[in-house]
């Protein structure tokens, strides 16, 4: 059986911090056949490792263990920002303390080659507990050496590890967008340059793809706007995420058990979050247009002047679920007063929301007007007035997913859904 300080932490973070569940919310509901989880994949600490000189806290259950030809003092740096990234997370943040198998302290190992330069995996399940719960060790990766590199490579480790313990049934993606955004609010470090330019750069990409973890590290961008929108105090919305979305895994199953997932935990949670009869779908549609004004922007589909007529413009690239376009419309030489006419049609079976963004030169939005359509329709319209003072037009497009079951990060190939677009001055 679980321990009660877990079902505790489930029952507070349900009412404390921003998550109303019913008892049904959270039954899988991923359409026709069962759903299949990410891979079960157990892992062991690098070879020779216990030969290795360990150097343990004297104050925390942890230990660093560095390979041979390691510089003392890059050990030592590393137990330190380690101890710093298990004090704000598993204290200021709530976190529950990684676990090391068969008790003892937890480890990180201090290697080269690591991906992310921080992470945890996991080495085995804990049988006592009803759900799944998973130990695990650390590895950062010893080029990492100084500073904010070294802060969020421990940090990243550190919330891996409280993750396996956690929720290890996580799908890849958002596991790394998760523990990504805890490591930067632990050490107050900023997301690196290259992640964040990675995930906007493919804006039509799902939210999580665990195929490209810069990608995923840069979704962070995603699960902290959440968590600074809905959470009542930093972190707590990823903390309840984990919480909320316990798996029971059959015991020598090949794949973690697929529901509740994350995204299962958003969907019943977030609902009626932005006013009366919203859902989900409306929290992903404000996260687009709030995308487009960071920095970098997201890569626009299309950026053209503005029309001197009819102009049909076609996706580059459809977006997936979860994903969005943008269409850049610049208003510089439109005549005073004028108009501008969007049309959009898209394909069967999929289910997209529109919305139109009038913007100044700096990028500020002046204006948002959603562009309605039938709940199970294909087109959508609009006639945009009042454009004067306005320095160009953002048309966003946002992908739900399939109107025959909800999006699943855990299930690959989800299918994208084109788009085309007819624009035109009145």
């Amino acid at each position: 059986m679980a321990s009660p300080s877990i079902a505790v932490r489930r029952r507070l973070l349900a009412a404390l911090f921003f998550l109303v569940l019913p008892a049904h919310a959270l039954d899988a509901s991923t359409g026709p056949g069962p759903a299949l989880g990410t891979r079960v994949a157990w892992a062991a600490p690098p070879e020779g490792a216990d030969a290795w000189t360990s150097t343990c806290s004297t104050r925390l259950p942890l230990c660093v263990q560095a390979a041979p030809r390691s510089l003392g003092q890059a050990t030592l740096a590393t137990l330190s920002s380690t101890e710093r990234a298990w004090d704000t997370l598993t204290g200021a943040l709530g976190l529950p303390a990684p676990e090391a198998a068969l008790g003892g302290p937890w480890r990180i190992y201090l290697i080269d080659g690591v991906a992310g330069a921080g992470r945890a995996l996991p080495d085995g399940t804990d049988p006592r507990s009803r759900f799944d719960r998973a130990s695990s060790f650390g590895l950062v990766d010893r080029r990492a050496a100084i500073g904010c590199s070294l802060d969020l490579a421990s940090a990243r480790a550190v919330a891996g590890g409280s993750l396996w313990r956690s929720a290890p049934a996580t799908d890849e993606g958002s596991a790394s967008a998760e523990t990504e955004y805890l490591a930067e609010l632990a050490t107050g470090c900023p997301a690196h340059d290259d992640d964040v330019a990675a995930f906007q750069s493919r804006p039509e990409a799902a939210l999580v793809d665990p195929t490209w973890p810069a990608f995923d590290r840069g979704a962070s961008l995603f699960f902290g706007w959440l968590d600074a929108t809905f959470a009542a105090r930093a972190g707590a919305l990823v903390l309840g995420v984990w919480a909320l979305a316990p798996t029971r895994t059959p015991w020598g199953s090949e794949r973690w058990a697929a529901a509740p997932n994350g995204f299962d935990v958003l969907r019943a949670s977030l609902r009626g979050r932005l006013g009366q009869g919203s859902t989900f779908d409306d929290v992903l549609v404000r996260f687009a247009v709030a995308r487009a004004s960071l920095e970098p922007a997201p890569r626009a589909a299309w950026r053209i002047p503005w029309p001197s007529g009819a102009r049909r413009l076609a996706a580059p690239e459809p977006p997936a679920p979860t994903g969005a376009s943008y269409v850049v419309v610049d208003h510089a030489g439109a005549p005073p007063g004028s108009r501008l006419r969007v049309e959009a049609q898209w394909e069967d079976y999929g289910r997209m929301r529109w919305v139109l963004v009038k913007r100044d030169a700096t990028g500020k939005a002046l204006a948002e007007l959603p562009v309605r359509s039938l709940d199970r329709g294909t087109n959508a319209s609009m006639t945009l007035e009042g454009l004067d003072g306005v320095a160009d037009v953002l048309i966003v497009g946002v992908d739900m997913g399939s109107t025959e079951r909800t999006f699943d990060p855990t299930q690959a190939g989800w299918e994208p859904h084109g788009w085309l677009l007819t624009i035109g001055a009145e």
